[in-house]
């Protein structure tokens, strides 16, 4: 498989026995929106598409449960922080169902892994890459440069003080970040600093390091984490163990909203619940997938719309073809599709050479209308050949959930009466029979 690197900033082929793979996951203050389910569903397709090479891999996804804003929603709310941040999480793991995200090898909340955190923050100040001042603690950058940047690619020298870097004077440098921060309010823990909790940018650094022990296969996550979050977690790492975090850096490309990006402070973020419960999770994977992972994203109703539109002609053929072969109208046939040349039709070759080609997604969706067309063109026949089976499989890796019913007698014995009335040309019953058919998920 090849993708692109977002450090190397070139494409790397990968190829592993077991694939190692961490991604970013929510700060549970809020319900996730559906740029935050960006790089989830990315990830998804990757460890589908493993699976589906019976290729293995451990997956590793973080939950943020300790944050200032979790701090400030619950103090608002008159409850605790830990059952804010589980209501939020469970709200997650919700979301990740009726996104149909495979689960994670291992879901981690930062809450449970305090002590890690603490002996991991220690060897760096052990190490002499990081140092105490009055409770705090801070990662030193001033030992990395020319290295702390190569992520993001800048000179962070040239960065203004208090613009995106908090001025402190307790730092050495003005970019020094934290990595356990006095406190006297929220939940806090017990350290040979004082009181305190971790800053968010040793999370995922900790994680990866407790959980792989080496260096990861892929780092999933938006762009916008990449400077700083990325950044101030691939150098702790690197100071900590002397070699690199991940091969190979994904980054997916940021959304906006009808032009305008997509932000919680502009307050034009959409709910991944809402857009869910409005339009379905095969329209968002679609809209994900119809276009390039590293592009940015513009999310408009035109947009929505083509996506409603294409999931579904999709559901339509499966469910043609579906009660069509269980009222013997439609045959499948195990024949190899072929062409009018008598060249058989090498769907599963392309789907697997298009999504080892950097995950081109959109070129699978094409391939997917062409498998689609040359289906309805043998229904019309009566005979369906294992088109209809190679595409059912690449809707499985891609991860689309098409509600296509198990038909029953009852089921099939209102079908064949819907089919007589036409025969029978009773048009008024029989549009009146399809409209139940159609609401029953049937037809």
């Amino acid at each position: 498989m090849k993708l692109y690197d977002s450090l190397k900033r070139e494409f790397t082929e990968i190829n592993v026995p077991k694939f190692c793979i961490y991604t970013c996951g929510p700060t549970v203050y809020d319900y996730i929106h559906i740029g935050n389910a960006r790089p989830l569903i990315l990830t998804d397709i990757i460890v589908r598409y493993l699976e589906y090479k019976e290729i293995k891999y451990k997956y590793l996804l973080n939950i943020t449960d300790i944050d200032d804003k979790i701090i400030q929603k619950a103090a608002e709310q008159n409850i605790t922080e830990e059952d804010h941040a589980q209501i939020y999480a469970d709200a997650f793991f919700n979301d990740l169902k009726n996104l149909n995200i495979k689960s994670p090898t291992l879901i981690t909340p930062i809450s449970s892994k305090i002590s890690e955190i603490l002996i991991f923050i220690d060897d760096l100040i052990k190490k002499g890459f990081a140092y105490e001042k009055k409770g705090n603690v801070y990662f030193d950058i001033g030992q990395w440069n020319g290295e702390y940047g190569a992520l993001s690619n800048q000179n962070i020298n040239n960065l203004n003080m208090g613009e995106r870097i908090e001025i402190d004077e307790n730092k050495k440098n003005p970019q020094d970040f934290i990595l356990w921060k006095k406190t006297k309010t929220g939940k806090k823990w017990l350290s040979k600093w004082g009181f305190g909790r971790p800053g968010w940018h040793t999370e995922c650094a900790l994680l990866i390091d407790d959980f792989f022990k080496d260096t990861i296969d892929i780092h999933v996550g938006g762009i916008d984490l990449k400077f700083p979050h990325h950044e101030n977690e691939r150098i702790q790492y690197m100071a900590k163990n002397s070699k690199e975090l991940s091969n190979i850096w994904l980054h997916n490309g940021h959304l906006s909203i009808d032009d305008i990006k997509m932000s919680k402070s502009l307050k034009n973020t959409i709910l991944v619940k809402d857009y869910l419960e409005e339009n379905g999770v095969n329209s968002l994977r679609y809209i994900f997938l119809n276009s390039n992972y590293t592009q940015p994203l513009n999310i408009n109703q035109d947009l929505i719309n083509q996506s409603i539109d294409w999931v579904t002609k999709v559901e339509a053929l499966l469910r043609t073809v579906n009660w069509g072969t269980a009222i013997g109208e439609v045959v499948l046939i195990n024949e190899t599709p072929i062409d009018e040349d008598f060249n058989s039709y090498k769907f599963i070759t392309n789907f697997e050479s298009l999504l080892d080609d950097d995950l081109n997604t959109p070129m699978v969706i094409s391939l997917i209308d062409e498998m689609c067309k040359n289906i309805n063109i043998q229904i019309k026949n009566k005979r369906v050949d294992l088109t209809y089976k190679k595409l059912l499989k690449i809707i499985k890796v891609l991860g689309f959930n098409f509600d296509i019913k198990k038909l029953d007698k009852k089921d099939i014995e209102k079908i064949k009466e819907w089919k007589l009335l036409i025969y029978q040309k009773k048009f008024d019953k029989a549009d009146k029979l399809r409209e139940t058919l159609k609401q029953g998920n049937i037809i």
